[in-house]
């Protein structure tokens, strides 16, 4: 077992991790800051049927999101270091003191006491505490959720807060980053070897048993131990992770609080399904002992149980002595039945589209396609499951994909591998042949619609697609057509993967561009700079970012990835013929590949590619975006007005229109034979520049 400081770094890197996949996601979040902000909203809303407001802003009195259901109420106060001290401190955690409290204690004044005035959306949430709170059913929690960990003497000016309004009803909990990183760290580095758990039954029920299968109503405080000890490896052959937004998980916790609700807990739940080695029955203990056990379906209770001891709302003396959940135990080793015992039982919190379509076909044929690449690669079908095969020795890893985990990683003893998301795959394929207003539209699920899900795994497009593609820049009308049934090759995906990975890297953070724009303000002297940090104001930051062309090329370019991936995709194919398995595989060989190829990590070439620094001669992707973010900054400069008044400009860009007109842009830039940049030298244009494919 690792030690638990290094434990905990790691389970606060995974949470930074998830934030900065938020922000990859998301490019209209400014920053880590606001990225957290909205990591919280998520966590510690009461679900997806909840009226959840972010106050965080002007006379937001401390408050920087709220979340109501029913006459239940959550209040959250962020505390997150200035953007300049997370940057200056690398991973160091930020030690915050008693003014943190004292913003809390601000808040709690403002809701509780009626004192100051805050913004519209506070003061709807004040008049809506004053009606609920002579209700028998309300509920307020307020949270001080800090990323860093407070000092003595904010820990002392927090108990101190907490005993002054609890006395008044009111619930008041901390959370420190590292609570937030305890969800990564249950089961991280514990136990390794084999799964063995205990369940006591209920002996005046007793058990059901037949074949190969038994049920019975287990302690809820065994499985509490269960997670405790093993954490997420006793879901590794689950569908899924847990599901942080959803309301039926608020109701599970609400069920724990009470003692009445608690006793029944067995009637309103499900139960747990769990598939198991072997299992022994010991009636004179009254337990089963399970070996090997994998809960299939549960995932989402047992962590709400864990939720509600960790929240103070039960103890585990509490579940030990009044709380029975339903178990069904199955005893078998046969991966594809346990694999159609998870799709058939996951429902209790709806399942995504594209779990249920993991088994399907076309997702087993394009596993196998990747993973006879060489070198191979992995194709996650569902959440989390290259971690889930990768656990537990790897136990089904090759009966469900039929090669060893060590065949698909860069270093055989790091659990890092070559792994590719179908959904990833879904997009990047879908813009490399033409259609990046579906794979950009954040509407659109690819295994939900059937039409989309259609064009991603089940046509592939035809020698006259390609000749149309690529001579085309108004590619539209007409272009389904010119499919054929049949799925695209994995070295066509993996090339329109490839792609698109590098954009992802090319493009910096918002934060880092926004960081860059700033700086070049402070250089011109439109911006003051002291002691590290820009001390103009907000809103002359913002001001000046609006006319700064770095800033700004950026930004479009972040909102545009797939529309830059078909671009780049239609260049290809006007340079170097239809982009058929063979001339792929070549795109593949180059050079300024073979390292992603081997690591699946593009973030050094592809940055220093983006930094403008000296290309290869014989790169082309690098060449292909820096022709691109060169044709993007004339788009915005010629295009500014337009693109500054829109609020939605991802829409915008997206439109049919607008990537045919970015695509004459790109030919009148590649006509320019004078143009001499370090990805055109001049006398060429700039597709004769290219290299030839080996």
């Amino acid at each position: 077992m690792l030690p638990a400081v290094l434990e905990g770094a790691q389970a606060i890197e995974l949470l930074e991790r998830q934030i900065e996949e938020l922000l990859d996601e998301n490019p209209e979040i400014g920053d880590f800051r606001e990225g957290f902000r909205v990591y919280c909203m998520s966590k510690y809303s009461l679900g997806s049927s909840a009226t959840t407001i972010s106050t965080a802003g002007k006379h937001d009195n401390g408050i920087t999101f709220y979340s109501s259901r029913e006459r239940i109420h959550h209040v959250v106060h962020c505390e997150v270091p200035e953007q300049d001290w997370l940057e200056a401190n690398g991973a160091k955690v930020r030690s915050f003191g008693p003014t943190v409290v004292r913003d809390a204690r601000v808040a709690l004044e403002f809701l509780i006491d009626g004192s100051g005035c805050g913004n519209e959306q506070l003061e709807d949430l004040r008049q809506l505490l004053r009606a609920d709170r002579d209700q028998d059913e309300f509920e307020l929690v307020f949270f001080l959720i800090a990323y860093g960990r407070l000092n003595d003497r904010a820990v002392a000016a927090f108990a101190q807060l907490k005993h002054d309004y609890e006395g008044q009803g009111v619930r008041v909990l901390l959370q420190q980053v590292d609570d937030l990183a305890d969800d990564y760290l249950v089961g991280c580095a514990h136990d390794t070897g084999e799964i063995q758990l205990n369940l006591r039954y209920a002996g005046e029920v007793g058990i059901l048993r037949a074949h190969e299968y038994c049920y019975f109503l287990a302690n809820a405080a065994d499985l509490l131990d269960g997670f405790e000890k093993y954490g997420w490896r006793l879901f590794d052959l689950n569908l899924r992770y847990e599901v942080r937004n959803s309301s039926i998980n608020g109701d599970i916790l609400r069920s724990l609080q009470h003692l009445k609700t608690r006793k029944q807990f067995h009637h309103y739940n499900n139960g747990l399904i769990v598939v198991a080695r072997r299992y022994a029955i010991r009636q004179q203990q009254n337990f089963i002992h399970l070996t090997g056990p994998q809960i299939v379906n549960g995932l989402q209770t047992v962590k709400s149980i864990y939720n509600a001891v960790k929240a103070g709302d039960v103890t585990r003396e509490q579940l030990g002595r009044e709380c029975l959940l339903q178990v069904k135990v199955i005893n078998t080793n046969d991966a594809e039945f346990v694999a159609k015992v998870v799709q058939a039982t996951n429902n209790q919190n709806p399942m995504l589209a594209r779990n249920l379509k993991a088994n399907g076909r076309e997702q087993k044929t394009l596993r196998a396609g990747f993973a006879s690449l060489s070198p191979r690669w992995f194709l996650q079908v569902k959440e989390g499951e290259w971690e889930s095969l990768t656990d537990e020795g790897g136990r089904f890893f090759k009966q469900v994909v039929g090669f060893n985990p060590a065949e698909f990683r860069a270093e055989p003893q790091r659990k890092k591998g070559r792994v590719i998301d179908n959904q990833d795959a879904a997009k990047a394929w879908l813009a490399f042949v033409g259609f990046a207003d579906l794979a950009g539209d954040r509407v659109t699920h690819y295994f939900s619609d059937p039409d989309v899900y259609q064009l991603a795994f089940t046509m592939r497009p035809t020698e006259r697609h390609w000749e149309l593609f690529g001579s085309n820049v108004d590619f539209d009308e007409g272009r389904r057509q010119t499919l054929r049934t049949g799925q695209g090759e994995a070295v066509q995906l993996m090339t329109a993967y490839v792609l698109f990975q590098f954009i992802r890297s090319f493009v910096p953070s918002a934060q880092r561009y926004r960081d860059e724009g700033l700086q070049e303000g402070v250089r011109a002297g439109k911006l003051q700079k002291s002691s590290g940090s820009i001390t103009s104001p907000p809103s002359v930051q913002d001001l000046f970012l609006a006319e700064n062309l770095t800033y700004q090329t950026w930004r479009l370019m972040a909102n545009m990835k797939e529309v830059l991936l078909e671009v780049a995709s239609h260049i290809l194919a006007r340079r170097y013929g239809h982009l058929e398995p063979e001339i792929c595989r070549r795109i593949l060989q180059m050079p300024e590949l073979l390292d992603f190829m081997v690591t699946g990590d593009m973030r050094s070439g592809a940055a220093q590619a983006g930094s403008g620094d000296d290309l290869p001669a014989d790169a082309i992707l690098a060449r292909i975006f820096c022709l691109l973010k060169y044709v993007a900054s004339q788009y915005w400069e010629d295009r500014r007005s337009a693109l500054l008044s829109t609020s939605r400009i991802r829409t915008v860009l997206l439109r049919r229109d607008v990537i045919a007109d970015f695509k004459r842009r790109v030919w009148e830039v590649n006509a320019r034979r004078g143009l001499d940049r370090v990805w055109k030298p001049a006398g060429v244009t700039f597709l004769e520049s290219l290299p030839d494919l080996k």
